[in-house]
């Protein structure tokens, strides 16, 4: 079975970005709009995957991430996305699940963002580049908890299991 680890924004920036995913990204009714912390991969059983993210989640407290600008991975890959404001926080997260029974090498350096518009031709996201990257994308929301999701067989993602972040506001160790 295919897995991701994702965050949720607010509902508010979920209703922003879907006003620009619906007209600009395929996979705009797979899953919601969302921050992915761990990209897809495989397991039997989420078993071992479940206890680890209990055990990160102990550690890791609740925090806010801000959204600014539009931005694109071309020319590595056809897609724009709002970028997330640098914040350590972020990377530990990433770097806690990305380990133990979740460790695998990634193709890219970890980048989190909020994709807006993917599988489109070069010149429309070219196109659609320029009109976006000059919108203020400012958002700020709470990340209070991740969530381990699974694809189904119709390719869309559901929610397997949700972990609140539980970890002290002052160590994240």
């Amino acid at each position: 079975m295919k897995f991701g680890i994702v965050i949720f924004p607010s509902i508010e920036v979920q209703e922003r970005a879907n006003a620009l995913r619906k007209r600009y990204d395929s996979h705009y009714n797979l899953i919601p709009p969302h921050i992915t912390i761990k990209e897809a991969f495989e397991l039997d059983s989420p078993d071992k995957a479940i206890a680890h993210l209990e055990s990160v989640t102990k550690i890791i407290p609740p925090f806010n991430l801000k959204l600014n600008k539009i931005k694109s991975f071309y020319p590595i890959s056809p897609v724009l996305y709002c970028g997330v404001e640098d914040d350590p926080i972020i990377y530990h997260l990433h770097e806690k699940i990305n380990s133990g029974v979740l460790y695998h090498e990634t193709k890219h350096k970890f980048t989190p963002h909020l994709t807006i518009a993917q599988d489109l031709p070069d010149q429309e996201i070219h196109d659609i580049y320029s009109r976006l990257k000059l919108k203020d994308f400012n958002m700020t929301f709470p990340v209070e908890q991740i969530h381990l999701c699974y694809q189904t067989e119709t390719g869309s993602w559901e929610v397997y299991q949700s972990f609140p972040l539980r970890g002290d506001r002052n160590d994240t160790t």
